[in-house]
């Protein structure tokens, strides 16, 4: 059990998201920043061309030990919490706590129609809820090859909050039986940086993508048969050892669905922010033990707020510039945070992480959402990813702060 520094307890904002597969993208040379994005297995390995990744950063988000009553979602709401939705458990919890605020922003444009349910806002993530409704004729997509985008934007300012650009939103949905017209949906914006004055009011810019049935159909076999090669690609070398590519007649049929994709139009839905949303608990976490990276000392912070975890890693070396550093690092401790429930064990979730890097410090924003729970204690696990082997770990025990 490691020492703690005194916690700090703030009043703050807070957020993030759910994922099995990594997309990174490259900045500026002194600040990188990769994203993961859960969408369809096999179509995500499409878009890369390579072999599957693993899951970098394994964020918890158990339900542990809950507070007084559950909220029940109202009607409108009650369609988000659906398995059918990567990302409902984490409605789930907002609804508990009673962290949503009900929205009814309808929007209807050339045969289509949106409607905003519900706003759920954390500095570091928000999540807009919404319903959407085409032609009975059309049918909504539900993975690449061309998706949904999103473009936030504060309405007074005139600031853009969120792009359209891959990672700055994702779009999780289900439709129901039969109802593919119908769609409901949560979009989620991780933000890399705080935003740490809420805005009055946001400009949320739809832009959603149908097919005909018969080529969803088309979509869901071409999905499933991608899924399956990339399953036994991956059987054929567990290692990754070497490169994977898609035949030249699955990518003909990809190609041909991405051009058949047809965008709706722009659905702007503009509406007020409740400033009681982001009055939420935040947590600061500073162990004074480090971990050692061949023979470098790393502070750990971790900030806790309802919806996120930051881990911060820190050196007074300019070591995440080094490039022999960075090799050992991501080979040999790989960062996983799992949370320990009131039945005592340590549990672990996948959950969406953007990496940004300066000079002297790794800071990993990571969906989580587990703080309103109480959990006993927290562990950060430093994993060497070729042996799957624990190298280093953190436990922090809450239960006594």
């Amino acid at each position: 059990m490691i020492g703690m520094k005194r916690n700090e307890m703030e009043i703050s904002h807070a957020a993030q998201t759910q994922t099995i597969q990594e997309q990174r993208q490259c900045s500026a040379p002194d600040k990188r920043r990769f994203s993961k994005t859960k969408l369809s297995a096999a179509i995500v390995a499409v878009m890369t061309t390579a072999a599957l990744v693993l899951s970098p950063f394994a964020v918890t988000g158990q339900a542990l030990a809950a507070p007084a009553a559950t909220a029940k979602p109202s009607a409108a709401l009650a369609p988000f919490v659906n398995s059918g939705i990567q990302g409902y458990r984490q409605v789930e919890y907002a609804m508990k706590h009673n962290l949503v605020q009900p929205l009814n922003t309808v929007v209807k444009k050339d045969g289509y129609q949106l409607t905003v349910n519900g706003f759920i806002a954390d500095k570091y993530e928000l999540i807009i809820l919404f319903t959407a409704q085409a032609d009975s004729k059309r049918a909504f997509v539900f993975m690449p090859p061309k998706g949904h985008s999103l473009q936030l934007t504060d309405a007074v300012t005139g600031k853009v909050i969120s792009g359209k650009k891959m990672n700055d939103a994702t779009i999780q949905s289900t439709s129901p039986a039969k109802k593919n017209h119908i769609m409901y949906g949560i979009a989620k914006i991780p933000l890399s940086s705080p935003l740490t004055t809420p805005p009055k009011k946001v400009a949320a810019e739809f832009q959603l993508g149908t097919l005909t049935a018969v080529e969803l159909d088309q979509l869901k076999a071409l999905d499933a048969e991608m899924l399956a090669v990339a399953e036994k690609a991956r059987a054929n070398n567990p290692d990754q050892k070497s490169s994977f590519s898609w035949s030249p007649e699955l990518l003909k049929k990809y190609n041909t669905l991405k051009s058949s994709v047809k965008d709706s139009p722009v659905l702007k839905a503009v509406f007020e922010i409740n400033p009681k949303v982001w009055k939420q608990e935040a947590r600061t976490l500073t162990p004074e033990e480090t971990i050692d990276v061949a023979g470098h000392k790393i502070k750990v912070k971790l900030e806790l707020t309802p919806f996120t975890t930051v881990t911060t890693l820190s050196s007074d070396e300019a070591l995440f510039k080094n490039k022999e550093f960075l090799e050992i690092f991501n080979k040999d401790y790989y960062p996983s945070l799992l949370v320990k429930s009131g039945t005592g064990e340590y549990k672990s979730e996948e959950g969406a992480s953007i990496y940004t890097y300066t000079d002297h410090e790794m800071k990993i924003v990571s969906e989580s959402y587990f703080l309103l729970n109480k959990p006993q204690s927290l562990r950060l696990d430093f994993t060497n990813m070729k042996e799957r082997t624990i190298t280093q770990q953190l436990v922090v025990d809450l239960s006594k702060q």
